[in-house]
C-alpha cells in the first residue's frame, strides 16, 4: 500500500505543477528465451534482472522530474510481491525521492530497487562528488545507508544498516535471480569500482566486501568490457566470490535490429560448466 501511495504521490504532485511537465509514455522490453539441460523458458526479465516496462515519465522546465515504470513480470523470489518497478521524483542532476534502485558502488554487483532518498553532496578532502542514499524498504527489508565517494571512472563506498542484498536483483553476475538469496542480508558493505580504458573498449571492475551477523565475510570481485567497435558488440563479464570460491562468467552478443530493437545472445555458466544460453530481445518503444 505505502509504494501504491509513492505512485500516487507523484502522479499528483505532476499534476500540480504552476506549468504543464513535459510527458513521456513508453515501454522498455528486455525479453529473454532460456534454454538448459532441463527445460526451456520465455521470461520478461533478462539473467541480470533487468525488467521490461511500462513507463510514465515527466519533466519540468524548472528542472524537476517523476517516472513511474510497471513491470511486465516479476521476480519468483523477490520479497516487494509488486510490480512497481520505480516510482520517484527527483532533482535533475540532484536529489531523488521513492522509489528506485539504488545501486552499491558503481552497481555491477550490488543494485536494488527500494524505498530511499538519494542526494549529492561534496566530500570536504578534495572536494570530490559524493553521493547519499538513506535507504528504509521496511522493518524486515534493506535500512541502512549507502555513501560512495568519486567520480564516474572510478570511488570508494561504504554501507551500513540491514538486510543488504536480500532481493534477486542482487548479485544477479554472480548467481541467477531465480536462485534463493539469505534471508538475513548484510550490515557492513565496502567497495571500490575503477574504469579502465583498453584501446577504446571500457573496462569496469568492481570490488566489494559484505559482511553481517548471520552471514560470514564475503569479498566480491566483477569486471565487464564491452567491446562495441567488434562485429556483434560482444559484452564480457565475470564475478567470484571468496565464500563459495566460484566464478561466474556471462558472454553476450548483440545485433542492432532498427534504430531502437537489439538482439542479443547470451551464453552463461560458473566455473567451466555451461548453465544456460538465451536467445533476447531488448528494445525501446
Amino acid at each position: 500500500m505505502r509504494v501504491w501511495c509513492v505512485a500516487a504521490g507523484l502522479l499528483l504532485t505532476g499534476a500540480l505543477w504552476a506549468q504543464y511537465p513535459t510527458v513521456f509514455f513508453g515501454a522498455r522490453v528486455n525479453l529473454q528465451a532460456r534454454a538448459d539441460e532441463r527445460t526451456t523458458a520465455l521470461r520478461w526479465y533478462d539473467d541480470l534482472a533487468r525488467h521490461s516496462v511500462v513507463y510514465l515519465q515527466l519533466y519540468h522546465e524548472a528542472g524537476y522530474g517523476a517516472y513511474v515504470a510497471q513491470r511486465l513480470q516479476n521476480l519468483g523470489g523477490d520479497r516487494t510481491r509488486t510490480g512497481l518497478d520505480e516510482a520517484y521524483i527527483e532533482r535533475l542532476e540532484g536529489w531523488r525521492v521513492g522509489k528506485f534502485y539504488a545501486p552499491f558502488g558503481a552497481g555491477l554487483l550490488l543494485r536494488e530497487s527500494v524505498l530511499a532518498v538519494q542526494s549529492p553532496a561534496q566530500f570536504a578532502i578534495g572536494e570530490l562528488p559524493m553521493r547519499v542514499a538513506y535507504l528504509y524498504n521496511g522493518s524486515e527489508r534493506q535500512q541502512g545507508v549507502y555513501v560512495r565517494v568519486g567520480t564516474t571512472h572510478g570511488g570508494v563506498s561504504v554501507g551500513t544498516g540491514r538486510h543488504f542484498g536480500i532481493d534477486p536483483h542482487a548479485f544477479a553476475l554472480w548467481a541467477l535471480p531465480e536462485r534463493p538469496r539469505s534471508p538475513d542480508g548484510y550490515e557492513t558493505l565496502y567497495g571500490a569500482d575503477y574504469v579502465l580504458n583498453l584501446s577504446g573498449a571500457p573496462v569496469q571492475l568492481e570490488w566489494l566486501y559484505s559482511e553481517g551477523k548471520r552471514t560470514g565475510a564475503t569479498h566480491w570481485l566483477a569486471a565487464r568490457v564491452q567491446l562495441r567497435n567488434l562485429p556483434l558488440q560482444p559484452e564480457l563479464a565475470a564475478a567470484y566470490q571468496s565464500a563459495a570460491e566460484q566464478l561466474s562468467w556471462r558472454i553476450a552478443l548483440q545485433q542492432p535490429a532498427g534504430e531502437r530493437i537489439r538482439l542479443n545472445f547470451a551464453l552463461r555458466g560458473k566455473a567451466g560448466t555451461i548453465e544456460f544460453v538465451a536467445f533476447g530481445l531488448q528494445g525501446e518503444f
